[in-house]
């Protein structure tokens, strides 16, 4: 009896790997992709201690969702919500 064990790949592209390929030792035998979870603007606002509409402000361009229930990719909410918004005036040239 054989041990299962499950190694996950983040990428861009898919890797380069066929069933029933040795790798690292093993037999691959099963490759599939995952989608990736909504998370709701709830459930941000509580990560990123903001409220639940100035979530769903900032990140209206990327909302998967309909307009009463926004959901959004963890990642892409991540970058939007730390970036360090512009201070000041913009420069006169």
């Amino acid at each position: 009896m054989s041990t299962k064990y499950l190694i996950t790949v983040e990428s861009d592209t898919p890797p380069q790997i066929t069933l029933g390929q040795n790798l690292f030792g093993g037999i691959v035998k099963e490759l599939k992709e995952v989608d990736v979870e909504l998370v709701s603007a709830a459930h941000l606002a509580k990560l990123y201690n903001l409220s639940v509409t100035t979530i769903r402000d900032r990140l209206a361009s990327i909302n998967q969702g309909t307009q009463g229930k926004c959901l959004y990719d963890p990642k892409l909410a991540r970058t939007l919500l730390t970036q360090k918004p512009k201070k000041g005036r913009p420069r006169v040239n």
